[in-house]
């Protein structure tokens, strides 16, 4: 009998998606390194973000061409799938910090 895969992220895959996750909106790459309070860098977030989309966390579409944008901006939004592995995973550590508080 085979088993579902248990959904994880890694420290700053959860700090991307419990950004993008109540935002409700369509987030770029940047905006959420400034809203990260210094846990996400430039350097890594697009790694970050990379890892969410191949496990279907999340999806990315370019941003509408515009006169004077060199190179359209990625956005990232998160899927139902990312939503409830990241709700889980929520309440996984929440549980874990609870049972094990002095």
């Amino acid at each position: 009998m085979t088993t579902p895969d248990i959904p994880d992220l890694t420290p700053k895959e959860f700090v991307a998606m419990s950004l993008l996750v109540p935002a409700g909106r369509k987030m770029y790459g940047l905006e959420l390194v400034e809203h990260s309070g210094g846990e996400l860098k430039r350097g890594t977030v697009y790694v970050t973000l990379n890892r969410l989309e191949d496990k279907g966390y999340i999806t990315s579409e370019k941003e509408p061409t515009a006169p004077g944008i060199a190179q359209p901006r990625r956005l990232y939004k998160v899927t139902g799938l990312g939503e409830r592995a990241f709700r889980a995973v929520e309440i996984s550590r929440a549980t874990l910090k609870q049972a094990f508080a002095l």
